[in-house]
């Protein structure tokens, strides 16, 4: 080590020799190292941290899908259900329809009877809760023969101009929610002579 004065000012110069400016480099090469490998460490950790989010984040996804698709399947099934409990009521339905149909005679209308007017209000709320329930009946005597609605059991030739018209209704046909539950069974007027495209 060399000592030089200046007038008020003591500078030290140290001169290092060959093994301590190899050591130095060591020395930083290592803290560079070091360094380095924490800087490694920390990378590793963020991208191990960003893999376990995009992994949460696609389980929540998932989980989210699941939900709404057990909700939509819940429905489904919940709906078939009911299509099924209101095809087991139609029969009664139509009994119904068809005791107050002939009950309307005029015999019967000049006597007024307790219990028919009973059953009346029974089908009438019958009908009711089931149409509350998503029943829809088919609209079929003077429309155009539909075949994805009703059911042809008897074509009759007319004269009345008409072409494959529904002329009578002979049971009524269903929709539940838009879906076919029962087709109207009908009696179809078709024209002998019509000329089809």
């Amino acid at each position: 080590m060399c000592k030089t004065e200046n007038n008020s000012n003591d500078i030290e110069i140290k001169v290092l020799n060959e093994d301590e400016i190899e050591n130095n480099q060591k020395n930083d090469s290592i803290n560079n190292k070091a360094i380095q490998n924490e800087f490694s460490e920390e990378s590793t950790s963020l991208k191990t941290e960003n893999n376990y989010l995009e992994k949460l984040q696609r389980l929540q996804a998932e989980f989210v899908n699941y939900k709404k698709r057990i909700e939509r399947e819940r429905l489904d099934l919940s709906d078939y259900l009911k299509s099924e409990l209101v095809s087991t009521l139609l029969p009664i339905l139509d009994d119904l329809e068809r005791l107050l149909y002939h009950s309307n005679s005029d015999q019967i209308i000049s006597e007024p009877n307790e219990a028919l007017l009973g059953i009346q209000l029974i089908y009438q709320n019958l009908l009711e809760i089931l149409k509350k329930e998503g029943l829809k009946p088919i609209k079929s005597v003077g429309q155009k023969f539909d075949p994805n609605v009703h059911e042809a059991l008897l074509i009759d030739p007319s004269s009345n101009g008409e072409y494959e018209i529904v002329a009578e209704e002979w049971r009524k046909g269903y929709f539940f929610k838009e879906k076919l539950l029962r087709p109207a069974q009908v009696k179809v007027a078709k024209i002998e002579n019509a000329v089809e495209n």
